[in-house]
């Protein structure tokens, strides 16, 4: 089962797949033809900027770049970037106020991501001792759960319901996993897991199957990726 999985991680049809995947799911929700007059209007030309387009193109995108970075290559962080740019330019459109606070700090961690992998051995992740792992993770998660909690709760106008929880848990693993990413730790990929589970959760809160099945597919990449990464230790 193992060496499945690596393969499923390594494979470049398995890229493929997964872009079709998130794209067609992308486009079935009926938001390809979608313009950006539609939620706000900055003047006649906002008519003219396919927005549906450019989101089924991100989603593409931030798939290219989980698959990438599973795989060792630093074409990862740098899709992330795009991926991120996009995604909360697409966000704060969308009605999510705290965008402009929170996709920023992504932005940052994915600039360290890029230098601390120019200066690190090529196709290995790095590695740190058990005691600085100590460390290192439990500083990261609170840092990242007390962030993701204070800026969903502004997001959110303080209307923290079951969804709201969940997407704030979502989104501060998300941030604990960026941050190992950017320190190049193989210990990213256990937090991309619960990350995934619980996206796959709230797909299921949601009532968006669509997505569910999208989660289901991260959430095999991500133990893949995790035994790709140990193996190169």
């Amino acid at each position: 089962m193992k060496d499945l999985l690596k393969r499923f991680a390594k494979s470049k049809y398995f890229d493929l797949i997964g872009v079709a995947l998130v794209v067609g799911i992308a486009i079935a929700s009926g938001y390809l033809r979608t313009r950006l007059d539609k939620f706000v209007d900055w003047g006649p030309w906002t008519a003219l900027v396919p927005l549906g387009i450019i989101s089924v193109a991100n989603v593409g995108i931030s798939m290219l770049s989980t698959r990438f970075t599973g795989q060792l290559s630093k074409a990862g962080n740098y899709l992330g970037i795009i991926n991120t740019v996009l995604s909360g330019a697409i966000d704060y459109i969308l009605g999510n106020k705290a965008a402009i606070i929170t996709y920023p700090v992504t932005f940052i961690i994915y600039t360290v991501a890029i230098k601390k992998w120019q200066e690190s051995q090529k196709g290995k992740p790095n590695k740190v001792s058990e005691k600085q792992l100590k460390i290192i993770v439990p500083f990261i998660v609170f840092g990242a759960m007390a962030f993701s909690y204070v800026t969903n709760y502004i997001g959110y106008g303080g209307n923290m319901n079951t969804l709201a929880y969940i997407t704030t848990v979502a989104f501060g693993l998300s941030l604990v996993a960026n941050g190992l990413n950017a320190l190049k730790l193989t210990t990213q990929w256990s937090f991309w897991l619960v990350y995934n589970l619980v996206q796959f959760a709230k797909a299921l809160t949601q009532g968006n199957f669509a997505n569910v099945g999208k989660y289901v597919f991260y959430t095999f990449n991500a133990v893949g990726a995790l035994f790709v990464w140990k193996d190169e230790e």
